[in-house]
């Protein structure tokens, strides 16, 4: 049995990233950008206009007040996308509108809610500084300058930057395909009637769709009863993805074969059994250079155990710069117990601030209560040697926002 360090420092050695694909801009959202974008020109590539109001010469307006107000001659009208054909010169102003270009002479922009408009003049009762409410060419991206790394995952206001830089098509790394193949004789697909003794297969939809928001493409391969024959057909099938992810079928039971198939199929595991609860009989080994993971069946096992071990790793795979859940400093708001020897992952909800977290435990703790997970917010994690973590002590946690993640490993 390895420590959660370890477990997690073995996952991620020597994982292969995936290839790039091309896709149009539209698409690319959540996507991992697949190398580094350079800036092709200034942005904006104009002095342009922050306010709708004047572009004047601010000397013109030095000493201007309420009883002796500046009245300057508006000799020319420049809509947005328009050019100014004339030039500001002393004791003259050009109506602008946001964006428009500031014409050759001036030095400022007088906000149109400074000014008297007077259809001809307008009339300005207070200075302006020079430079004021002018975009100066470059101000947001400068030709040359890396604007996105390679490894990001693309957010809103990044595709916003790279269509500014006119990119109708983004390099992005390819989603990796994840086999996901739940083990069990007592499960039943989600819309089969249940027989005495049988369960509804919950694990293939939680992994499929924990995988699909990390960014890869899950490739659900079903239930498959538990027969060393029919384990060993579809993880041959599975074996064919990028990663494998199974679930069931890695304790000690007798009817758990999973690791036995896997060393069938030539899979090198790496570890069985993590110093950890829940989770604690996860294998992990690859094949070739295929990652395979052995989940837990009980259906918070098996979660615990992504969030922890296969995201990063799928991240990896991807190529992205952040892997892991970000961490964070919280309060116990009241006693959580937890098992002595091991590492105890606690689900909780979080009450207050950022920066001011307070945690209490969801409710029961087993391994089979899904609903802590759906309720839970964060992931205590309790030292092992603690068997309480006493109210009003500092905690670390794992916020569960899989949309968000850290640069820094949590363990």
């Amino acid at each position: 049995m390895v420590s959660v360090a370890e477990a997690l420092r073995l996952v991620l050695e020597d994982l292969p990233v995936v290839g790039c694909e091309r896709v149009v801009l539209s698409a690319a959202r959540g996507r991992v950008l697949g190398e580094p974008v350079l800036a092709t020109a200034d942005i904006p590539p104009f002095r342009n206009s922050a306010m709708d109001g004047y572009a004047v010469r601010s000397e013109d307006l030095r000493g201007a007040s309420e009883r002796d107000p500046v009245v300057l001659r508006v000799v020319e009208t420049v809509p947005a996308g328009a050019v100014p054909v004339r030039s500001v010169t002393s004791g003259t102003a050009i109506r602008l509108m946001t964006g428009s270009p500031v014409p050759e002479g001036a030095d400022a922009v007088v906000r149109l809610e400074d000014a008297r408009d007077e259809e001809s003049a307008v009339r300005v009762a207070q200075p302006v500084a020079p430079g004021a409410n002018i975009r100066a060419p470059g101000e947001d991206l400068q030709r040359g300058e890396t604007v996105l790394p390679a490894g990001r995952v693309l957010r809103p206001a990044d595709i916003g930057l790279l269509a500014s830089l006119g990119m109708p098509i983004v390099t992005v790394r390819k989603r990796p395909r994840v086999a996901v193949v739940a083990t069990g004789d007592e499960l039943v697909d989600v819309g089969e009637p249940l027989a005495p003794g049988k369960i509804r297969d919950a694990n293939t939809y939680t992994l499929a769709a924990a995988i699909a928001e990390a960014g890869g493409e899950p490739l659900q391969l079903g239930i498959v009863r538990d027969r060393p024959e029919a384990i060993r057909a579809v993880l041959r099938q599975a074996l064919e993805a990028d990663m494998v992810v199974t679930s069931g079928g890695v304790s000690v039971g007798k009817f758990d074969f999973v690791r036995e198939v896997h060393r069938a199929l030539g899979v090198r595991e790496k570890f069985w059994g993590v110093a950890q609860k829940p989770g604690k009989p996860l294998s992990y080994g690859v094949c070739g250079r295929t990652p395979v993971f052995g989940l837990p069946g009980n259906p918070v096992s098996a979660l615990v155990c992504f969030y922890l071990y296969v995201l990063p790793a799928l991240r990896k795979q991807a190529g992205a710069e952040r892997l892991f859940l970000p961490a964070a400093e919280a309060v116990a708001a009241e006693d959580i117990s937890k098992a002595r020897d091991l590492v105890e992952f606690v689900r909780c909800c979080l009450e207050g601030e950022p920066g001011h977290y307070q945690v209490r435990p969801t409710g029961a703790q087993s391994s089979g209560v899904l609903r802590s997970m759906s309720l839970g917010e964060a992931l205590v994690v309790g030292p092992a040697g603690a068997a309480v973590l006493p109210a009003g002590s500092r905690v670390r946690i794992l916020l569960l926002q899989a949309d968000c993640a850290s640069a820094t490993p949590p363990f």
